[in-house]
């Protein structure tokens, strides 16, 4: 039977003051019209448990609210045109402890549904399209090994289908304005890290080459900027982590350095980028790159954050 989420709207502490739990909130929220929504994974306590103590977080004007408690390993988060909040979790069910994703559906007002089910898989992104539609980027469990992941397309009313495929292991994926998904793969053994392309029709081609990628390093989250600028956060070197930069023609800069495991990145309205350093909980946090240059931690003493989006207050 799975463990019933539970929903809170708490006010916690005032802006620019600490938590309790050691969480700092930055004046800039005010500036940004809309609320940063961040997916917590939580204790984690290792591939072999259920692992039922995520959450969701919405930083505010006012400070920070805790929006849903009790998930199963959140990772990505994504807003659709009419305001419905989308979550994929993944919880790892007895007897057989086989993983079985899901997509949750929050919408602005009523109770919490499923859109979908991706059973024996792991969830680690979903995105969703201007017509309504929702994309999951699922790591194939059945063997333990967490590839090769396909991409699932859900219909509003939760119809499911498969859009495409990827050989390694997924973690990313975004829509470009012209309405093309990219693809972040890891890779694994035997397999080089991408970055793919698909068209609408699902024709599937290399954007970028393991090249990009420095030895031992691979891609993680993405996100477009205003200009059609895709940046790429990577893993694989804690400490010296990046997120490079591709223009929309493929040419690469290195945009951020000295980072450690980089994951989730959304883009506010103003320009402005955040970042989720999923580090060694409860050691994680979210940078802030203003679009005038610089740095700084939006927030700190997370447990293994996941994953952000910009979206409408709650």
């Amino acid at each position: 039977m799975n463990q019933l989420t539970q929903f809170k709207k708490i006010l916690i502490l005032p802006v620019r003051t600490f938590l309790s739990l050691g969480v700092f909130f930055a004046l800039a929220i005010n500036t940004h019209a809309q609320n940063l929504y961040v997916s917590i994974n939580g204790d984690f306590c290792g591939f072999q448990c259920t692992n039922s103590n995520g959450s969701i977080s919405e930083y505010t004007p006012a400070g920070m609210v805790t929006i849903a408690s009790s998930l199963a390993r959140p990772r990505g988060l994504a807003f659709d045109s009419s305001g419905n909040l989308f979550a994929a979790v993944t919880r790892r069910a007895p007897p057989k402890g086989q993983y079985q994703g899901k997509i949750l559906k929050f919408p602005p007002l009523g109770q919490q549904s499923v859109l979908g089910t991706v059973p024996q898989s792991f969830l680690e992104v979903v995105v969703t399209d201007s017509g309504g539609n929702t994309f999951a980027l699922a790591q194939d469990a059945k063997l333990g090994l967490f590839y090769p992941s396909t991409i699932y397309k859900f219909a509003p009313d939760g119809t499911g289908s498969i859009f495409g495929s990827i050989p390694g292991q997924g973690n990313g994926l975004a829509f470009d304005s012209e309405g093309n998904l990219f693809a972040a793969d890891f890779g694994a053994p035997g397999i080089s890290p991408s970055i793919y392309k698909f068209t609408s029709d699902g024709t599937r081609t290399v954007f970028a080459g393991p090249n990009a990628f420095t030895d031992g390093t691979g891609p993680a989250g993405l996100a477009f900027d205003g200009s059609g600028n895709l940046f790429v956060s990577t893993q694989g070197d804690p400490g010296n982590d990046t997120i490079l930069e591709f223009t929309p023609t493929g040419m690469e800069s290195t945009f951020a350095t000295r980072l450690t495991n980089p994951l989730g990145l959304a883009f506010d309205g103003s320009g402005n980028l955040f970042v989720v350093e999923e580090n060694p909980g409860p050691d994680g946090d979210i940078l802030e790159f203003p679009l005038g240059g610089g740095r700084s931690t939006f927030a700190s003493g997370l447990d293994y954050p996941e994953d952000l989006a910009f979206g409408p207050p709650r």
